[in-house]
Order: structure tokens, then C-alpha cells, then sequence
């Protein structure tokens, strides 16, 4: 039997199962893979922190997988669900296969757990999806099926899937099999030992040991694992375990509500209200500098909720990004008399793009008899809205209460503060810090050192480590790359209020600079809390939360969100036919810092015309020293970011461009702006500028014509556009692809081309290059061998599957190839060793044969071509 009738014969036996099963049949392929990510030793194919974010992705979404086995707890958990396949697939396409081609086994496994998560969550929406569910499951069972094959264990996966559906079916009892791993089951529980994760060796060692029966005690401390400890990936997350384990477990028992809104809202009022009903109104002197921080501990619940009652001022929005989080609740005060409703949504999207989908309540605070007409299920559609309520803070006492119980009864329910956990010896220096910083010295920075003899005296080995997590947790915090400054903060509102005065005084002198020499001025009034020493700390944090820059003239810094708001007068012309153009269109108000976190990352380039660099608000003219010139500018009323490039080496400056704008963009949690391209549909037009007689293309749709071999039809034109020449002139690729909104994944119908489609073209160039070579020679024939074969590579771009690419016999005319440069008495082989580095053109060659070989599963040359140049 063949392994298509194989997989046949295994969906049919699964199309006759309950959905559990196959869920179940779904994660037992994935935990039966999964050992081979690491079956080399290491995983060297995923990099630095990544690697770290990545492991933990499979390594949670397995557990949630278990943990919500049932389709009724399934429902309640489906968008974490999601969120794991996100990460687990994303994990696959962009950094596996993106750059691991001799890594094929660790992909397939890989693609084992992806399909797995996505399994469990199209089983957690309906009925309808059970065909997704099952498709998936053989999708993990397949990607499975590789990994056991190409590790030359032929029949491996056979015994082990079959196995499989006859536990389901009551047949048999288990039996791990774990005998039949051999060395990939040491590989890989060293590897997790090198990286800081032998809790997780432990972990699936106890799981094969015991028949795949999961330790539901656990498996219940591994889901509580705070959100924040979650986010620094596989190692901090087992040394936390272990701590729990070792140390014993306290509750953490605490929350947070952050209260936004415009000026003069009313959001102070509400904040002292919140905690005592009685509290005086604010009155009109009194503002909110940049964030106040009070701690309620409400009357019927068993936690502390610490308040954040954030400035309204537009000047400080930007600096908003630094202290919103997850795992908050966000209270949205909102006047219905003055404020227009798009600023609602302008509220509402700042949450999401720092919350995710953290909840909102929205608070009308009445001022008169005018109720406003707030369209709450369209809200609600598009944002994490709880609900709407209207009363005056001032007045309305009983509203007031009804209000605060409401708060207080979500607070208390939620299982994201109410099950969270801490290790007894870490809670014992948190409570240590905060008596430090809540006692009668009211200290809001320490020494290192005396936090290492706090950690110290409470049975702390590693105080690097309980340091990572307190700072995760916004308990105090650390700065890794501000070292020299040996200063940890206990009280995160001395930095948000020190980093707003100093924008606040920047803004009120009508400037946009501030010399280190400024901050005794600025901190005058303040000196004791703000001291001289601190001011070179707080000097370096604007630049870490990029929002400033520091000029060539030494300690001075710029920060562009107070440069002017209108553009200069003149700015370059970019030509259609001279230039590459993208941009970013979004359906929703842009992030207030994302064009000023750009002019940040670039200030090296800005353009300087006389004296002057042109770069304002929204805006910034960039030249790259080799000949290139962008002009990079938000255009807030069309919600748009265009890019603009021209130059002798533009295309690698427009790629570069883009990847900063990519990262900024894939930093916010809300849906992802749509990335475009300008199409150009008559030529070369020079007498026109960018805006006239353009065609604008998302890159996905660019991407999926060009790697599935279609045209794009121009119905103003009534023309084919190929979109190669575009693919080439932006540089597009699988990579530099933006993420979808929340909750998408890349786009399935790409997957199984990334890895064959970015060797393809590496090879393909690799080809030419020799066939060049070659003719410089006169050796025409063997040129025209080799320009045929990179031809014919160029043809496999149709090719979707491994078996279309076998099919064709592109593979075997390569191989022949790759024997000729590797017989030493070959023609080619005896031609190639006198070029110019001919012998390192066909190693390069022989490496992506094999490659490709090794992904379509035909054998590869058993001695790549070693020669010397």
C-alpha cells in the first residue's frame, strides 16, 4: 500500500469517529513528531530569541490541545486556541522554511503540531468545520509521515498511525513505541537541555512513560503560567515551572485598570471614585500630568487593582504604548457633548493596538440631559466592548455603586488575574519590593545589588532570572541594554511621569529638542524624586522607547512627535517610471507613534538640505549616501503610509524601508494595515507624478498570482499584467509579507511553496551564473545544459506539492548535472575547475539539488561536491 491509499484508508476510518477522537488522533500525531525538531542535537534553525518564542508555541499549544479536550470548554477557549495555530503555523512558514532547507525533517514535524492546533480549533467553532477538523488531523498524520520516512524508519509512522486508530476504536492498549526513536529521543532531549528546558524533556518523557496520560495537576500550573512569563518563550517559562514546583505556589492576586480618554473627561474623578464613592471631584486646575497609579483593594475581592489613570493630552498619546498591555481591563471614559464619535474609535483602536483583545467598558459621563446615540453592537462587532454605561461620575451615586460592583465582579471572575500563580520565594520579593517602595522611605529605584541580597535572602539562586520575571510582570524593571546604569525601578509611574514632564516641558517652550543640560530645569520642583544621576537614565529611555533621537551634537535629543505638523514646501518629485512606490492603507486610525517610530529608526538618513534636515510630524525625506532618496509620510486623513523610492539601488533600499515598517506595524496587536504596491499600467510616464495612472495590489495578491503562474486582469485597461517584473523590482517574497489581522494565518494555498519557491530562485541564479561563466569561455554547450535546467526550474514555479515537482522530472535533469560537476573526468567537471570561483558556484549548485531532492523525497548525492577552489 502506498501512502496516498494509506491516507485514504486513514480518513476513512477517522470520518467515522467522533470529533474528540480525531481531535485526539490530531495531537497524538503532533506529540509523536514533535521529538524530531530536535532530532540533530540542537535547533540552530530558528535564531536567538526566536527560537526561545517558538519552542514554547508548540510546546503550549499541545497543552492547550489537552486542556481543552472537550467541545464545550473548546467554545470558551477558541480564540487562544487560535492564537496558538497562529504562532505554531507562522513558526513553520517564516522561519523554518524560509531559511532551514536542511532541516526538511524539522519542518514536517513541525507542520505536525501546526496542523494539530489548527485541527483542535476548527473543531472548537461548529459542526460544520468536522471536515476541517478531519483534513487537518491527516494533514498532522501526513507531515508526521515524512518525518519517520525521510528519518529511514520506512514503516514507522504506518505502525504507529494505525496503532493509533485502533486505541480509538478500543483495539488496543498503548504502547508509546518509544523504542523505535533510537537516537532522535536523546537528540532531542539534549537539545532541550542546552536551551534551559529540561522541565520540558521531563514533561514528554513522563508523557511517553505513561502512555500518553497527561499530569493534569501540572498541566493546570502550566496554563496559569502569567501571560507575561508566557511571552519570553520555552527557557523562562520551565525555570519559572521548576521554581513553582521546588518552591511551592502563591496566588498573584493581582490586576490592572487602565482609564483613558480625552482632557477634561472625567477620568481622574472616576479613578478616585472607583475606590471610595465619596472622594471630591477634581477640580479645574487639577490635571492628570502624565499617568497617576492608586491601588484599590475593592471590598469583595481577594486582589489588588491598581489603577492607571492616563493623561488626555494629544501630545502624550505616543508614549501611551509603553505601559498599555494584555491582561488589562480598560475603562474608556468618553464626554458625549464635545467629543465627535470618530474619536471614540480613535480611543478604541489605541486600546487594540496595545491590548489586543483586552476588554473595554465605555463610560459615558453625563453633563447634562443630552444622551448621546453611541452604536454599541457596531462597537462591539469590531472592538472588545463589554458594554456601555451612561451617568454622571458627579452626580449619579447609585449608577455609581452599580457600576463599581460590575467592575469588581469581572475583575474577581476572570481567570486571567484569579488563577494566576507566582512561586512562594519570588512572591516574597515581590512583597519585599513593594514594602520598599509603599514604606516611609518611598523608594522608587534600587541598586542592583541590593536586589541580588533580597533575592539572596529569600532563597533565590538566580536573581538574573526572577529579575526577567518581575520585569515581565511590571513589578519593577529592567532595562538589559542600559546596563552601565546598574538602576532598577520599583515604581513604574516614576518613569511614565518623568518621560511625560520632559515631553510636556519640551512642548510647552514651542520647541522639539531638549539638551541633557534641559533636565534640572525641567525637574526643578522635583529634584528629590527626580535627582541629577537619574536624568542621564531617563535621557537613554527616550531613546529606547524610540521617542527621540539623539543628534549628531552629543546629548541633545529630537522628538519628532513635537516637529511642526505641515510639511515643507518643497519636497523631490518621484516619477512614476523612475520609481518604486508602497504603501500601507488601513481601514481604522494609525497608531499616534508609528511614523515617529520610523523617523526614530532612521534619523542617520534624514536629508539635510543647507542647515536644515527635512523632516516634520508626519513626515521625512531620507537619503541612503549611495545614491538613493525616499520620502517616507503619513497621510492621516486617507489613513495611509506611503513610501516613495528612487535611485541607483533602490530596490534594496525600498526593502529595507519596508522591514522597518513591517516590524512597527506587526508590533501593534490590532489588525494589520493592507501593504501595497504601485503597478505601473502604460510604462513609463515622465511627465507624471505618483499620483496619476497608478494600479495599487496588496502583496498577497502580487505574491499568490506570481507563485501560482497567473496574470492580474486590469479591467481599466483591459490587459494581462504579468507580475514578475514586480516581484523582482520590490524584492517581494514570503518574508516580507505583513501579517494578516488578528487571528489569519499565512495563507494556506502559499505554505507548500516557500521552501521550494526561495531555493528555486537561489538555484536558478546559481545556474545562470556558471552558464555565464561558461560562455565567457566559449563552452556553449555545457552553457546551454545549464541555462536549460534553470529554465525548467523557472517552469517548477507552477508547481504546488512535491509530487508536481517529481512529476515533471526537473529533479532528475538536476541530478545529472550535479553528477557531471562531481565526476572528475566529466567535461563540465574539468571546465568548472577553471573559472573563477567555478567550484564554489557548484557546491552551491550540488547543496540545492539536495535541497529540493530532500523535500520531493528522492535521494540525494550521497557526497556533495567538496573540492577545493
Amino acid at each position: 500500500m502506498n501512502e496516498e491509499e494509506f491516507k485514504r484508508k486513514i480518513k476513512k476510518k477517522l470520518n467515522a469517529m467522533k470529533k474528540e477522537q480525531v481531535v485526539f488522533f490530531s495531537w497524538l500525531s503532533a506529540i509523536r513528531a514533535l521529538p524530531f525538531i530536535g532530532y540533530k542535537g540542537n535547533f540552530a534553525f530558528w535564531t536567538g530569541k526566536l527560537r526561545m518564542k517558538y519552542l514554547y508555541a508548540f510546546f503550549y499549544s499541545l497543552d492547550l490541545i489537552w486542556y481543552n479536550k472537550f467541545p464545550s470548554i473548546l467554545k470558551i477557549n477558541n480564540i487562544a486556541i487560535g492564537d496558538a495555530a497562529r504562532i505554531a503555523t507562522r513558526t513553520v512558514d517564516r522561519d523554518v522554511i524560509t531559511g532551514a532547507y536542511t532541516h526538511v525533517d524539522t519542518v514536517h514535524s513541525a507542520y505536525a503540531t501546526a496542523y494539530a492546533v489548527e485541527s483542535i480549533k476548527y473543531s472548537a467553532e461548529s459542526a460544520s468545520s468536522y471536515v476541517d477538523t478531519v483534513n487537518d488531523a491527516i494533514y498532522a498524520a501526513s507531515a508526521a509521515s515524512s518525518v519517520y520516512t525521510k528519518a529511514k524508519r520506512k514503516d514507522f509512522y504506518k505502525i504507529l498511525l494505525e496503532y493509533s486508530i485502533a486505541i480509538l476504536n478500543g483495539q488496543k492498549t498503548f504502547d508509546t513505541h518509544l523504542e523505535l526513536y533510537g537516537e532522535v529521543w536523546d537528540n532531542f532531549q539534549q537539545a532541550l537541555k542546552n536551551e534551559g528546558c529540561s522541565y520540558w524533556g521531563k514533561v514528554y518523557q513522563e508523557l511517553f512513560d505513561n502512555s500518553f496520560e497527561v499530569d493534569e495537576g501540572a498541566l493546570k500550573l502550566r496554563m496559569r503560567v502569567p501571560k507575561e512569563i508566557q511571552d519570553q518563550g520555552a527557557a523562562e517559562v520551565a525555570n519559572y515551572l521548576e521554581n513553582l514546583h521546588i518552591k511551592g505556589v502563591k496566588h498573584l492576586n493581582e490586576a490592572r485598570i487602565i482609564i483613558l480618554g480625552e482632557k477634561g473627561s472625567g477620568k481622574t474623578c472616576l479613578a478616585r471614585r472607583l475606590i471610595n464613592p465619596d472622594a471630591p471631584m477634581t477640580n479645574d486646575e487639577e490635571s492628570t500630568a502624565g499617568v497617576d497609579t492608586t491601588l484599590w483593594k475593592p471590598e469583595v475581592a481577594d486582589i489588588n487593582v491598581h489603577i492607571w489613570d492616563f493623561a488626555g493630552h494629544t501630545v502624550t498619546h505616543a508614549v501611551h504604548q509603553f505601559f498599555l498591555s494584555e491582561r488589562c481591563l480598560y475603562i474608556l471614559v468618553y464626554d458625549g457633548r464635545s467629543e465627535e464619535r470618530n474619536r471614540l474609535e480613535y480611543w478604541l483602536n489605541h486600546v487594540k493596538n496595545y491590548g489586543g483583545d483586552s476588554k473595554v467598558f465605555i463610560l459615558v459621563n453625563k453633563r447634562d440631559a443630552n444622551i448621546p446615540d453611541i452604536p454599541v453592537n457596531s462597537l462591539k462587532e469590531n472592538y472588545p466592548v463589554l458594554g456601555v454605561t451612561i451617568f454622571s461620575i458627579r452626580d449619579d451615586k447609585i449608577e455609581l455603586e452599580d457600576f463599581r460592583m460590575i467592575v469588581t465582579e469581572y475583575i474577581n471572575n476572570n481567570p486571567s488575574w484569579s488563577n494566576q500563580v507566582i512561586p512562594a520565594n519570588f512572591f516574597n520579593v515581590k512583597k519585599n519590593l513593594e514594602e520598599r517602595f509603599t514604606g516611609e522611605k518611598k523608594d522608587e529605584f534600587i541598586d542592583i545589588d541590593e536586589f541580588v541580597k533580597i533575592a539572596k535572602d529569600n532563597n533565590v539562586e538566580n536573581a538574573d532570572e526572577l529579575l526577567k520575571s518581575l520585569h515581565a510582570l511590571g513589578i519593577c524593571l529592567r532595562y538589559d541594554n542600559m546596563k552601565d546604569f546598574n538602576t532598577l525601578v520599583l515604581n513604574p509611574e516614576w518613569i511614565s511621569q518623568g518621560v511625560y514632564r520632559i515631553i510636556n516641558w519640551v512642548h510647552q517652550q514651542g520647541k522639539y529638542s531638549i539638551f541633557l543640560t534641559d533636565f534640572p530645569v525641567v525637574f526643578e520642583n522635583d529634584n528629590i524624586r527626580y535627582p541629577d544621576d537619574k536624568h542621564p537614565f531617563l535621557f537613554e529611555l527616550m531613546k529606547r522607547y524610540e521617542l527621540a533621537y539623539e543628534t549628531e551634537k552629543k546629548n541633545c535629543l529630537i522628538i519628532p512627535h513635537l516637529l511642526h505638523d505641515d510639511r515643507p514646501e518643497k519636497l523631490p518629485v518621484f516619477y512614476v517610471g523612475d520609481s518604486l512606490m508602497l504603501r500601507y492603507k488601513a481601514d481604522q486610525p494609525l497608531p499616534p507613534d508609528t511614523i515617529s517610530r520610523f523617523i526614530v529608526r532612521h534619523n542617520e538618513d534624514i536629508k539635510k538640505e543647507g542647515k536644515m534636515f527635512v523632516v516634520w510630524r508626519y513626515g521625512v525625506v531620507l537619503d541612503d549616501g549611495n545614491g538613493s532618496m525616499a520620502l517616507v509620510r503619513e497621510l492621516t486623513e486617507e489613513r495611509l503610509i506611503s513610501v516613495s523610492v528612487k535611485g541607483k539601488d533602490k530596490t534594496a533600499y525600498i526593502d529595507k524601508l519596508r522591514v522597518t515598517l513591517n516590524s512597527i506595524f506587526n508590533s501593534y496587536k490590532s489588525r494589520k494595515p493592507e501593504l501595497q504596491y504601485a503597478i505601473e499600467r502604460f510604462g513609463q510616464i515622465p511627465d507624471k507624478t505618483v499620483k496619476d495612472n497608478l494600479l495599487w495590489l496588496s502583496d498577497r495578491k502580487i505574491y499568490t498570482h506570481y507563485v501560482n503562474d497567473r496574470p492580474y486582469y486590469d479591467e481599466y485597461t483591459n490587459r494581462d499584467i504579468f507580475l514578475q517584473p514586480v516581484v523582482n523590482n520590490y524584492h517581494i517574497s514570503s518574508q516580507n509579507l505583513i501579517m494578516g489581522g488578528q487571528g489569519n494565518l499565512i495563507d494556506s494555498s502559499l505554505r507548500n511553496t516557500f521552501n521550494f519557491h526561495n531555493c528555486n530562485l537561489t538555484l536558478q541564479g546559481h545556474l545562470n551564473d556558471l552558464a555565464g561563466s561558461l560562455k565567457q569561455k566559449g563552452e556553449t554547450e555545457e552553457a546551454d545544459i545549464l541555462e536549460e535546467a534553470a529554465k525548467a526550474l523557472s517552469e517548477a514555479e507552477k508547481c504546488k506539492t512535491p509530487e508536481e515537482v517529481k512529476k515533471k522530472g526537473i529533479t532528475n535533469k538536476l541530478r545529472r548535472i550535479v553528477e557531471d560537476l562531481e565526476d572528475e573526468n566529466s567535461k563540465l567537471s574539468k571546465t568548472v575547475k577553471g573559472i573563477k570561483h567555478g567550484i564554489s558556484i557548484a557546491q552551491d549548485i550540488a547543496k540545492g539539488y539536495n535541497d529540493i531532492a530532500q523535500w520531493v523525497g528522492l535521494p540525494q548525492v550521497p557526497k556533495p561536491f567538496l573540492g577545493k577552489e
